[in-house]
């Protein structure tokens, strides 16, 4: 499990923040001697910290005292912090939304790489919202570095009415995870000849083409890169090709 001051850091607090603010939970009430004593951290450096903490929300100050006193607020603080910060973000994503839409090429190239490359992706057919049409497929969303992840988009799949045809390698057919993947994404499927299995696959979805180099079944593989192709054309002449294999392969049961 990832450490406190981490955690702390990956919500917006700097490391001298979420140290002291570890240390008053610690101290209940503390002088800013003592908080800095405590925290290793230089006096100087303590006393500024404190007091963003305090404009934050998570300390107050005690008086009176002879010497400046403070104590933290409970942690709740932070879930309120995390909230007023995605509702923030809320606000604002239509707009943002709409500048990125406007400066779209008509066509372009680029890349995306491991898991993180993958979760992009995944976000990037969720902002298209079009059905998925897939070549070589290999049951890839049950890979364990990323499957709670997958199971949680896949979720927003079914709510956005985003359906996926996918055209399996045939070993696919015998991986443990078959039917939950069958059941999870709820759509019809089909499998290619064993003898056309690759270590590929590509992805047909909108405007876009994605094809995956390095993929093993159930799996995305240690090095996976994903070239993604916004062209119009290109897109339109892919999935015909995909139809072509779809119509001639046998429909499974």
């Amino acid at each position: 499990m990832k450490k406190y001051t981490e955690i702390l850091t990956e919500i917006g607090l700097t490391q001298n923040e979420a140290r002291i603010y570890q240390t008053l939970l610690d101290l209940k009430r503390a002088s800013i001697w003592d908080i800095s004593a405590k925290a290793d951290i230089h006096r100087r450096n303590t006393y500024d910290a404190v007091q963003r903490l305090v404009e934050k929300g998570l300390a107050y100050q005690i008086l009176p005292k002879k010497t400046l006193t403070y104590a933290p607020v409970h942690p709740d603080k932070l879930r309120e912090m995390v909230n007023q910060k995605v509702e923030d973000l809320e606000s604002v994503l239509p707009g943002l939304s709409i500048r990125f839409d406007e400066k779209q090429n008509e066509r372009e190239v680029y890349v995306y790489r491991g898991i993180g490359g993958v979760k992009n992706y995944i976000e990037l057919i969720t902002r298209v919202g079009k059905d998925v049409y897939g070549i070589g497929s290999k049951g890839s969303w049950f890979d364990v570095r990323s499957q709670r992840y997958m199971l949680t988009m896949a979720k927003k799949y079914f709510k956005a009415g985003i359906k996926t045809y996918p055209i399996f390698d045939a070993e696919v057919q015998k991986h443990p995870d078959m039917p939950k993947l069958m059941k999870l994404k709820k759509s019809e499927y089909k499998f290619l000849p064993k003898k056309y299995s690759s270590k590929s696959s590509f992805d047909v979805f909108g405007e876009y083409i994605a094809i995956y180099s390095d993929m093993t079944v159930g799996s995305f593989g240690e090095d996976i890169t994903i070239y993604i192709i916004h062209d119009k054309i290109l897109s339109h002449d892919m999935k015909k090709w995909w139809q072509f294999m779809w119509d001639f392969l046998p429909k499974e049961k």
